[in-house]
């Protein structure tokens, strides 16, 4: 279960880069630059985005690929000779929830300009130091335009991605481009990841084929006839069935407004004893206009609170679902309103009991 959370939750936030021109040779680091970094025994793929201006100005972002975390700013970069460092003081909002991250990165460019090492040291929130390796895939030519497609395909597309116990909704957003071509978006909507850039879409008759860079993927699916469904399969690491439909346009709902507290509001601790040692869970609930909702955070492993699917109570009942995880969590109010006792399920059912803090 533990590492399920981990590969959901854990965090190591790096950032968006601006570099200051040192020397016109610096313009050969415009490109991608991959790499890896390893936290909680875990492997994280982040990759450096560099683009050259015309005056030899570079500007750069950098993504932390598993986290979804794209786009975050640092506040100054450096470059002196092979020595990069990076000063981050920034305030980024994954899934709604603002953390304030702070950090620095010193690393240095070897003689073939093609990798940089270094170590990402984070004060806030506080982290061990971790090494980074990054190596330079240069910036290519650009691609043939693709494929003309057919106009049909273009709008809203939604699918179930079914990852073990978890159950995670996926809205593929594909535009007709002026040349003809597709341009994409992807949102993991369970995840709370909007917005995650498609690198390449093309229509080959009825096949249509994605490649996801930004977290390593790739979609090969069948287009139906009258265009309302795409049968395929989703690639990342391991192949999973993914089968798109036709998203209908809906008018904009309001965000939620919050409403008169519940006696349950407020944040609620427990601890989960798993083979790998006691792991702390905080629910967040709040009672809005449409209901009950919650978010839910592993402090042990990451800062970020992540949106429950659906909160359910029934008298002194309660079922909180996350279907991210493939977890739920069902308990019973006691009459103080304090304690929740109850079991968290992911493939496992382990007791967990809760008190408000």
């Amino acid at each position: 279960m533990k590492g399920i959370f981990l590969a959901r939750l854990s965090i190591l936030a790096v950032t968006v880069l601006t570099l200051i021109p040192f020397c016109s040779a610096q313009s050969k680091l415009a490109g991608d630059w991959p790499g890896t970094f390893e936290a909680n025994g875990v492997t994280f793929h982040v990759v450096w985005h560099v683009t050259a201006a015309p005056d030899g100005t570079l500007t750069s972002t950098l993504d932390n690929v598993d986290q979804n975390i794209f786009g975050i700013k640092a506040k100054s970069t450096t470059v002196k000779g092979s020595d990069v460092r990076i000063e981050v003081d920034d305030v980024i909002s994954p899934n709604g929830q603002n953390i304030n991250l702070k950090g620095s990165f010193a690393g240095t460019l070897n003689n073939e300009g093609n990798e940089v090492n270094g170590t990402w040291t984070q004060i806030d929130p506080p982290q061990d130091p971790v090494q980074i390796t990054l190596k330079h895939s240069p910036s290519q030519a650009a691609p043939p335009a693709p494929v003309m497609a057919q106009p049909s395909i273009a709008g809203d597309w939604s699918g179930t991605l079914s990852v073990g116990p978890a159950q995670l909704r996926l809205v593929l957003h594909l535009t007709a481009a002026r040349d003809g071509g597709l341009t994409a978006t992807l949102d993991s909507v369970d995840q709370g990841a909007n917005g995650i850039p498609v690198t390449s879409a093309t229509l080959t008759g009825s096949k249509l084929s994605l490649t996801v860079d930004a977290v390593h993927g790739t979609y090969e699916g069948t287009v139906n006839k009258d265009a309302s469904e795409i049968s395929g399969t989703w690639t990342q690491g391991q192949p999973l069935e993914l089968n798109l439909k036709r998203a209908q346009p809906q008018a904009a709902v309001p965000a939620p407004k919050p409403a008169a507290p519940s006696d349950i509001d407020g944040t609620w601790q427990g601890s989960l004893d798993t083979p790998k040692g006691t792991l702390r869970i905080l629910f967040k609930i709040a009672n809005m206009d449409t209901g009950l909702t919650a978010t839910v955070q592993s402090p042990d492993q990451s800062p970020i609170w992540l949106p429950a699917t659906s909160v359910t109570r029934s008298g002194n009942k309660i079922t909180i679902e996350m279907k991210a995880f493939g977890a739920s969590f069902e308990g019973q109010i006691n009459g103080a309103k304090d304690t929740i006792d109850g079991s968290f399920t992911q493939g496992a059912s382990i007791p967990l009991v809760l008190k408000k803090s």
